[in-house]
């Protein structure tokens, strides 16, 4: 499946908070063999988030929304939703009955237990906001332990495809690779390579669906390079 992350928050957009929602959920849902098309960033702003929302709904198959799902003045992710998909805003009454049993403040109870008419609820166990899914898409808080435990919950819906990967080292710069890298690049179409740069040295990634494809990707790098050499590991 293809999916599109969008993270809700102006903290995001400050870089005053690093999104690290993004990785932990892409990492998870290549490991199962899906995509991950877009990885978007969207302030707290109804209009704005709406107008993502809808698009990524309408040209992928389903889209993650984290942020925004708090009882203050910018936590205003539901409405938006809501006004995405063309529903009203309801009250869980499962949500808003807990929700009374650990406060007393009714405005912030409503707005926490308002959800889009229709979606289906995914309990949060460590915090106060529900997450849910309505039509293709998952909403998640984003207070990074509450979206990991409601994900956790929703990627289980998903099929767990066959994924494989594996990776060669090499010192020294890209550019002394780029031939060799070229060339499997060139032999391999369905195999997903990538080069990473890092400090004094080069890693390149093999992944796919299919081990033998990954595998042969991989003997076949190694040998345009050289594999005896002491730089590769």
């Amino acid at each position: 499946m293809k999916f599109v992350i969008i993270n809700v928050g102006n903290e995001l957009l400050s870089g005053d908070t690093v999104n690290t929602n993004a990785s932990y959920m892409a990492k998870r849902l290549v490991e199962r063999g899906h995509e991950v098309k877009r990885i978007i960033v969207v302030p707290d702003d109804v209009n704005e988030i709406a107008e993502e929302v809808e698009r990524a709904s309408r040209l992928y198959d389903f889209v993650l929304v984290t942020g925004g799902l708090g009882a203050t003045h910018d936590d205003v992710t539901n409405e938006a939703i809501a006004k995405a998909l063309k529903r009203k805003l309801v009250i869980n009454e499962k949500v808003y009955n807990f929700l009374k049993t650990v406060s007393n403040e009714e405005e912030a109870i409503r707005k926490l237990s308002s959800i889009p008419e229709g979606s289906e609820l995914i309990w949060n166990d460590v915090g106060a906001a529900p997450a849910y899914i309505v039509e293709n898409i998952a909403v998640m808080p984003g207070v990074p332990a509450e979206m990991e435990n409601t994900f956790s919950k929703i990627l289980e819906k998903f099929e767990k495809l066959d994924y494989f990967e594996d990776q060669v080292r090499i010192d020294g710069f890209e550019v002394k690779i780029l031939k060799e890298l070229n060339q499997v690049v060139s032999e391999f179409p369905d195999v997903h390579i990538g080069s990473y740069p890092k400090y004094g040295y080069v890693v390149v990634k093999f992944s796919g669906r299919d081990k033998e494809r990954v595998k042969k990707a991989v003997e076949r790098f190694r040998a345009l390079l050289n594999a005896g050499r002491k730089d590769i590991l």
